[in-house]
């Protein structure tokens, strides 16, 4: 193997691992995401019955 191909080799192993890490780094903020999601979602799920509840102590004030 001749250094010139030695150095398209390791410029394709660079270009590989860059792309990886790329891929990474997008998966992982695409995993933030879905977890600030989940995290809205039981927010949105607490006010709910936050709510209800409220509501039923009114009704047994009455």
């Amino acid at each position: 193997m001749y250094v010139g191909d030695m150095r398209d080799v390791d410029e394709s192993n660079r270009k590989v691992n860059r792309e990886i890490d790329s891929l990474r780094r997008e998966r992982d903020s695409i995993q933030r995401l879905i977890d600030q999601a989940k995290l809205q979602d039981v927010s949105d799920s607490l006010k709910v019955i936050r709510d209800r509840m409220d509501a039923i102590e009114k009704i047994l004030e009455s």
